[in-house]
């Protein structure tokens, strides 16, 4: 195991444990074996740049970073209220076009038989 192997390890734990996940929640959310990340972890082995690409956005950090940039890793910060609520209104807004659309679909549903038995009855 060289330096560079060794930062990158050192740095897919430090993340890791930053956002609060066991080895076995990374290796779920990227779809591996637990071990995979424990080899990775240790030095032993090192990611393909696909999955460091997608271990990155799991972990909320830059490649750049993973890889051995910056010194210090950006800050993992929870959503705020004001995100959640933000979120929360946009919900509301898309269930209020899923029952507007719901109700123009059933009126365009009927208004299609209507003009149907009026065609058939012609």
């Amino acid at each position: 195991m060289d330096k560079i192997e060794a930062l990158l390890g050192s740095r897919i734990s430090e993340a890791r444990m930053a956002m609060g996940f066991s080895e076995k929640q990374l290796a779920q959310r990227l779809g591996l074996k637990e071990q995979t990340i424990e080899k990775w972890e240790s030095g032993e082995k090192t990611p393909r740049a696909n999955k460091l690409h997608q271990m990155a956005g799991v972990l909320g950090v830059p490649i750049v970073w993973l890889m051995g940039g910056a010194e210090t890793p950006p800050i993992v910060e929870a959503p705020s209220f004001n995100e959640t609520d933000g979120l929360e209104d946009k919900l509301s807004k898309a269930e209020a076009l899923i029952n507007e659309l719901s109700f123009l679909l059933t009126d365009i549903r009927a208004s299609t038989r209507r003009v149907q038995r009026d065609i058939d009855a012609g």
